[in-house]
């Protein structure tokens, strides 16, 4: 399939970082010159652009130390801005500064996928040797599941973009943008060849008209990374991959989001139907998967679907990644099989520093907390507990006796609040309410109620899932919300 060139929009996002990186902030005369040199509206370069916390209008602030909830827990100072930015070093909290590479001490159990990084390109080999129908067969045989948070099936997904008979895009999702998660960061610093391969292998079989790669905007030893890899590796892939960097923002996570964002629009989520296999990028069907729903092709490749099969459960098979913190002994990132009880993971990670577990926090701000007796839940797709809970893309953030766990359900209302894109009604206008009720300033509508419209009425997964961390306290521990 022969590439296509996207329309000169397409450049937005990297035309804002250079001109913010030029003068240390984003001018209105900036933005318009840059709209111009697009062929783009000024309002909705400017709607862009104001759009994402990475891009200033005035001279910045002397750098905020993380306010992630790992950093919290482990003594960050009550005067630091609640709403800075998690630095994704969970594993090193309470932490100051900039990313850093990430560290391979930090990798505390591997499993095929984070087993020492390949040397040769064998499972590449294979696709090609097979075809793409026949790997296409093998993948659905191996009952791949993506590991972003929502676990669609791979096979399906790509059947889908293919059945539309039109020139595919295929968008690598390198965001990962929340806060407490880690494992796309380890596999591009750490295993970038088995990465490669995943891409590779991709390509060999959607044989796309175009690749982007689209990297958190702050993640810069990630985006050094990979566009390394790449590099080293160009003979492999049939088109050069596009390597955009993103301005922030949690939402940027949700693929209907992203895909706005790389056609130089407000980062926003789309009504769905179309989905994005349908139309995607600048209308083309259009394939995201995630770094490790990626390198996860190199494990089924290299080992055939039986292999990948022999861990994980018969719906849910292979390992997943999990980025473990908090109040833990030993906080990194861990491969374990799908369906392996929390238990098992808090355990392998060494247990809580202080008394017992009082809580976890299973799949972040979008997820929700169990306490010590809910455990023994297997980590698969889906809900862990009604109220909440979840594996998701695999953050789990540890609470013990001395943690505070209304502060810290109270910390992701007003992480979700904050982060919420503004689009739809329930979550631009219900999360600061919900906020504003769990700090006793606000006596309109009951919890109940708000939780219930977020999370029923909301546009897309943020407000869906946002109710979780609230729900599940609020179920779990009563007394705390009195």
């Amino acid at each position: 399939m022969a590439s296509v060139e996207l329309p000169p929009r397409f450049q937005l996002l990297s035309r804002l970082h250079e001109a913010h990186a030029n003068s240390g902030l984003l001018s209105r005369d900036a933005v318009t010159e840059i709209a111009r040199a697009l062929q783009m509206p000024l309002a909705e370069a400017w709607e862009a652009a104001t759009s994402y916390p990475a891009f200033r209008a005035q001279p910045g602030a002397a750098e905020t130390p993380c306010g992630g909830l790992s950093c919290a827990l482990n003594g960050a100072s009550p005067s630091r801005d609640p709403m800075a930015g998690c630095r994704f070093r969970c594993f090193d909290a309470p932490v100051d500064g900039h990313e850093l590479p990430f560290p391979e001490d930090r990798i505390c159990l591997a499993g095929p996928l984070l087993a020492d990084d390949i040397t040769d390109w064998k499972g590449l080999v294979t696709v090609k040797r097979q075809g793409p129908d026949a790997a296409l067969s093998v993948i659905q045989s191996a009952g791949l599941r993506g590991r972003g948070g929502a676990y669609f099936p791979v096979a399906r997904k790509w059947r889908a973009a293919i059945a539309e008979h039109r020139p595919i895009a295929l968008v690598v999702n390198a965001e990962e943008g929340e806060p407490g998660v880690f494992k796309d960061r380890a596999l591009l610093q750490r295993r970038p060849r088995r990465f490669i391969e995943g891409l590779a292998i991709a390509a060999s079989v959607l044989r796309p008209a175009v690749i982007v790669a689209f990297v958190n905007g702050e993640a810069a030893p990630m985006r050094e990374a990979l566009t390394a890899a790449l590099r080293a590796a160009r003979a492999l892939l049939p088109i050069e991959p596009l390597v955009v960097s993103g301005g922030g923002g949690y939402v940027l996570g949700e693929e209907t989001t992203l895909l706005n964002a790389l056609e130089g629009r407000k980062p926003a989520p789309r009504l769905r139907p179309p989905f994005p296999v349908e139309s995607g990028l600048f209308g083309m069907p259009t394939v995201v998967n995630n770094v490790e729903t990626l390198a996860q092709l190199s494990v089924v490749f290299r080992g055939g679907a039986d292999s990948f099969r022999a861990l994980g459960t018969e719906d849910a098979p292979g390992s997943k990644l999990f980025s473990i913190s908090g109040r833990v002994r030993q906080p990194g990132l861990y491969e374990m099989p799908l369906g392996t009880p929390l238990r098992d993971l808090v355990d392998c990670a060494g247990g809580p520093i202080g008394g017992e577990v009082a809580a976890v926090l299973a799949g972040g701000p979008s997820g929700g907390f169990l306490p010590e007796s809910e455990l023994d839940r297997r980590l698969l797709p889906g809900l862990m507990h009604p109220t909440g809970a979840v594996a998701g893309s695999g953050g789990m953030v540890v609470l013990d006796s001395s943690s505070d766990l209304r502060a810290a359900a109270v910390a992701m209302a007003a992480f979700n609040a904050d982060e919420s894109c503004g689009k739809c009604t329930p979550c631009r206008e219900g999360l600061p309410r919900l906020l504003s009720a769990l700090q006793g300033a606000h006596s309109g509508i009951g919890t109940d109620e708000l939780l219930e419209v977020i999370g029923l009425a909301s546009l897309c997964g943020l407000g869906h899932m946002a109710p979780g961390p609230i729900r599940s306290a609020r179920h779990f521990w009563p007394e705390l919300f009195r």
